[in-house]
């Protein structure tokens, strides 16, 4: 459909009064630009482009025009709007295209800026597979280009202030888990009655593939395309940023084994905190493990150590737990005093979520994941019944990585080591500043945007880890400094200082300190013991005390460097101890 432009929509009331004219070509340009990268990639395009232009205009001394675009420009949109894009306008005078160092004058330059900018936004459009505005009218009403790249910056900046993009996502894990009811209960039925009457029992699991069996492929089948397991996709992958598909070679139906394992087989990995995959650094990309309850269990639970144990599963008829195959770690254990009357049957489903569009790259991430698990499939089967040294070590080498992999995730986690070690790449500075401050960042973001759902067990991990990093650059500066017997009243105040912080910590518990109660995993309950019943916010009272006797005390003999590294700490506990008094629910 493209850009219509009735006379009605470009009055001059409706320019520069009611400023109708700008809404209206800002509903017909946000359709295009629904991709959150899009827009990210459109503030630098757009705005290259902008500075090119505004560079070349003061080239030839025409600053009347640059005046004349940010006046037409603050006139005609609204207040937001313009007052960032002067602010823009301002930016881009002060930066001359001399900043460039290629050997070209100074028109040549703003040139080759501006046509970078404008193909740069073409390519945006082509990676988040959007088509781009122009397109819908260029053709039968090409006047409507000087009204689109008048209003262009204030139009991508119009886009930057209706989203919150991924200020949510940026520094907390969300819960990505899915739990649903399938929707195509006749092919659970049907599935179950195929198991009961075709699989014996046996002390392993079994594994069936679906689509070798005639009496499971069109019922598996119906399940892929199942109504409510895509719903459940969607709200947590956005249609518009993501295409999802099933991986068809990975599905199985998987019966549990009869009785209890008593050695270590590879039956026994599932009753070990793990991840099925290693592919969690493929970036934009996640494969899913969807399990659909075939028969009734109110034994078996499945439970996630990176999540809060409310989030812990038990999958009955017709329910559909869905989980990242490469990034959740999870378990099964057995619900105390509940007994299954039938084998626990699943099936196994899987899934490709990738960015919208990039059908070459979910195509490759999806055959990474399936050959993967074709090669575990085959040592999984060799191992369930080992017999000699060989198959025997293997069982245990396979439980033994899986634990490992485990404690490391559980307390660090893959992506944690990539970004202290991403940080650490960009020098000393950098390093100490992005490792010092992370976890404020994750207690701010958190407590600002509690939805959607918080992965409660990654919080609790990041916050720590990130504490431990902090305190570890602030051990290795002030450390140094101490000299017993002489400083040892200023040690004690700062003792004073973090025992507050620790009592108020074993006065509320784990959960309660990350925001528990805020996050509704556990009840509001009101704490009169000590210091809560003296002193108000006393987790953040108690380092602010300890960080001002560290800088009262050791002041004459602390680097500046250090000083500001404990400003910086005692910012952010002020910034975060005033948003919880404006901000808190209680």
């Amino acid at each position: 459909m493209g850009v219509k432009t009735e006379s009605s929509n470009f009055s001059l009331s409706s320019i520069f009064v009611t400023k109708k004219a700008y809404e209206y070509v800002a509903s017909e340009f946000h359709p295009y630009h629904k991709h959150d990268l899009n827009v990210l990639a459109h503030v630098l395009t757009t705005g290259v482009g902008i500075w090119g232009a505004i560079q070349l205009a003061l080239v030839f001394d025409l600053q009347v025009a640059v005046f004349a675009y940010a006046i037409i420009i603050a006139t005609t949109t609204p207040f937001w709007t313009a007052a960032f894009h002067t602010a823009m306008v301002w930016a881009f005078v002060q930066v001359p295209i001399t900043v460039i160092p290629l050997e070209l004058d100074a028109v040549k330059l703003c040139c080759v800026v501006v046509a970078a900018g404008y193909g740069l936004q073409d390519l945006a459009h082509w990676l988040a597979v959007e088509q781009t505005m122009m397109s819908s009218y260029i053709k039968s009403n090409p006047s409507m280009l000087i009204v689109h790249t008048l209003w262009l910056m204030p139009l991508v900046i119009d886009c930057i202030l209706k989203r919150h993009f991924f200020i949510p996502k940026l520094c907390v894990n969300r819960n990505r888990n899915i739990f649903v009811q399938a929707a195509s209960r006749k092919a659970v039925e049907e599935l179950r009655e195929w198991i009961n009457t075709n699989v014996p029992e046996k002390p392993e699991t079994t594994h069936v593939w679906p689509h070798k069996e005639k009496g499971t492929d069109k019922q598996v089948t119906a399940l892929e395309s199942d109504a409510a397991i895509l719903a459940g996709f969607r709200k947590i992958f956005a249609p518009h940023h993501y295409d999802v598909k099933p991986v068809v070679s990975m599905n199985e139906i998987y019966i549990t084994a009869t009785g209890a394992i008593k050695q270590i087989t590879s039956d026994a990995v599932f009753y070990t905190p793990h991840t099925d995959g290693p592919y969690w650094w493929l970036p934009g990309a996640s494969l899913y493990r969807v399990l659909v309850g075939v028969t009734p269990n109110t034994m078996i639970r499945t439970r996630f150590n990176l999540q809060h144990e409310t989030q812990d599963k038990v999958v009955n008829t017709y329910d559909v737990l869905g989980f990242d195959y490469n990034r959740e770690l999870h378990w099964i254990d057995h619900v105390p005093g509940e007994t299954n009357k039938e084998r626990r049957s699943l099936i196994k489903l899987h899934f490709i979520v990738y960015p919208k569009g990039w059908h070459r790259y979910g195509a490759l991430c999806a055959n990474l994941n399936s050959t993967y698990n074709t090669w575990a499939r085959g040592n999984f089967l060799r191992t369930l019944r080992p017999s000699g040294l060989y198959e025997s070590s293997l069982a245990w080498w396979i439980w033994l990585t899986t634990w490992c992999n485990a404690m490391w995730e559980m307390h660090v986690g893959w992506s944690n080591l990539v970004y202290v070690l991403g940080c650490y790449s960009l020098g000393p500075t950098p390093f100490l500043v992005l490792t010092s401050f992370r976890h404020y960042a994750v207690y701010i973001s958190t407590f600002a945007y509690r939805s959607p759902p918080v992965a409660h067990g990654y919080l609790m991990r990041d916050c720590k880890l990130y504490k431990t990093i902090a305190l570890m650059h602030l051990a290795k500066r002030l450390l140094p400094l101490i000299e017993i017997p002489d400083d040892l009243p200023g040690v004690a105040m700062a003792a004073v200082g973090f025992s507050i912080t620790i009592l108020a910590t074993i006065q509320l518990g784990m959960v309660r300190t990350y925001f528990g109660s805020e996050l509704g995993f556990v009840k509001p309950e009101w704490i009169n013991g000590f210091p809560y019943n003296t002193i108000p916010h006393p987790m953040i009272v108690g380092q602010l005390v300890a960080y001002s006797s560290i800088l009262f005390w050791f002041h004459d003999v602390m680097p500046k460097e250090t000083m500001y590294l404990i400003a910086g700490h005692m910012s952010c506990y002020m910034t975060h101890m005033i948003q919880e008094m404006l901000t808190s629910s209680y």
